[in-house]
């Protein structure tokens, strides 16, 4: 691995030159606009696996490569373009976009989910779409999320030998969605019919989301349900998922206090099993910005609990994190930590306290810090027994900047240390990770 070609490649590609403006066509009712979005992830690891090296791939838990130290490069190239027709008293509109990624030098960090020379040239969104009034109709490949992505967020789980790499999130869409948008007011509502990738079980989903439109006055309440009605995954199919959540809330005459929750529900019965679900998920997230202070600092804490699977029962009491997404609010939603959240845990089987403060040192960065502590719900991991449900501490220092529209960039430092479960799954060894994002679209 050589270091300094990794550099300079980094520093090619966060200062390449602005392309062309991208407004196609616009006339006649016609609209079309196009980008390129550009990302590169550069990941240094040391003690990977908490010591005992990086795996062979998904699922091969104690089969390691043997690399303690590894480093990562991604990178992905989105050319999307958009376009609206206008009509009377409505409009069609749709959207396309392609990825080609590839993951280079040692490969994704942990082992399990891209390797060097992982690579894919696919389409991402695919869509057409009519909108009139209150009614808004939509169907083919597309993003989708209900609130922050806790539960429905991502359908894509970007796994590098389907997807070319892992941790920049190249795949965006759904595979397949047909979702209708009742725009109503107090009240408005989703209807949706979504289908993940492969890589999460093909799984097809249909359901409901109802909330308040705006959350400008008290927050935004809502409230979703939803069936899984095929999946390759024996345990999901005929999965039933409830939730009720809240966002932004807040009383008018105090904006600087905010509060996010949410809770989930999973019942109904697998077809393929018989085994009855029994399982909850929720979390609770009040924040608070001081004005008044230098960088004006919001404090937050979370705390995030995922029901485990208790072996003396028929039912399973074990959530399953199904598609929860990343950076729908900030950085860590919903993969939290660097380390433990990337590469161990997965929102099942989990509690998790987070403490965080990030600050504004001008209007074109930001400084965060992040503490978490895991523990497993129930003494064992992925079905594996533990002796202890004490999993690990976690403290991530990153810096966000974005000095252009078209720009956004983090670098950031993650350590982990391993407490008794995590000892006895994986190693003794503190681990570390240094790492950098960026992005840059042409528009």
């Amino acid at each position: 691995m050589n270091f300094n070609r990794t550099l300079a490649v980094v520093l090619m590609v966060s200062n390449i030159a602005p392309m062309a403006a991208y407004e196609l066509y616009n006339a006649n009712g016609l609209h079309a606009d196009g980008t390129v979005n550009l990302r590169l992830g550069l990941r240094q690891g040391e003690n990977i696996n908490f010591g005992v090296g990086a795996l062979r791939g998904f699922g091969t838990l104690g089969r390691t490569t043997g690399e303690t130290s590894r480093t990562d490069l991604e990178t992905a190239i989105r050319p999307g373009l958009t376009a609206a027709y206008e009509l009377s008293d409505s409009e069609i509109y749709g959207g396309v976009t392609a990825v080609a990624a590839a993951t280079t030098l040692d490969g994704e960090l942990s082992g399990q989910f891209a390797r060097s020379g992982d690579r894919v040239l696919n389409s991402d969104a695919a869509y057409v779409g009519w909108r009139s009034g209150v009614l808004d109709v939509s169907y083919g490949a597309q993003p989708f999320t209900l609130g922050d992505g806790f539960v429905v967020g991502d359908g894509n789980f970007n796994q590098g030998h389907d997807n070319g790499q892992y941790w920049i999130g190249a795949f965006e869409s759904w595979r397949n969605t047909a979702v209708v948008k009742i725009n109503t007011s107090p009240i408005r509502a989703d209807l949706f019919w979504l289908r993940t990738d492969k890589d999460l079980g093909g799984t097809r989903v249909a359901g409901f989301n109802f909330e308040n439109p705006s959350s400008e006055v008290w927050g935004k309440l809502s409230a979703m349900y939803f069936e899984i009605v095929q999946d390759d995954r024996a345990g999901r199919d005929g999965m039933q998922v409830w939730g009720f959540r809240g966002g932004d809330l807040h009383w008018p005459s105090l904006p600087a206090f905010k509060l996010y929750g949410e809770y989930v529900r999973e019942g109904g019965r697998a077809r393929l099993t018989g085994i009855s679900n029994d399982a909850d998920a929720w979390y609770i997230e009040p924040t608070y910005q001081v004005q008044s202070w230098p960088w004006t600092p919001r404090f937050y804490y979370r705390y995030a609990r995922y029901s485990g699977d208790n072996p003396a029962t028929a039912e399973n009491e074990e959530y399953r994190g199904l598609f929860f997404t990343l950076g729908k609010r900030d950085w860590d939603t919903w993969y939290q930590g660097e380390i433990n959240g990337e590469f161990f845990l997965f929102n099942e089987n989990q509690r998790t306290h987070m403490l965080k403060v990030k600050t504004y040192p001008n209007q074109r960065c930001a400084v965060m810090a992040m503490y978490y502590h895991h523990e497993l719900e129930q003494p064992q991991y992925f079905g594996v027994p533990t002796r202890s449900t004490a999993w690990s501490d976690e403290l991530n220092l990153e810096f966000e900047f974005y000095p252009t529209e078209r720009l956004y960039g983090l670098a950031g430092i993650a350590w982990a240390t391993p407490k008794a479960a995590a000892k006895q799954i994986f190693g003794d060894r503190n681990q570390l990770v240094f790492e950098l994002f960026l992005s840059y679209t042409f528009k």
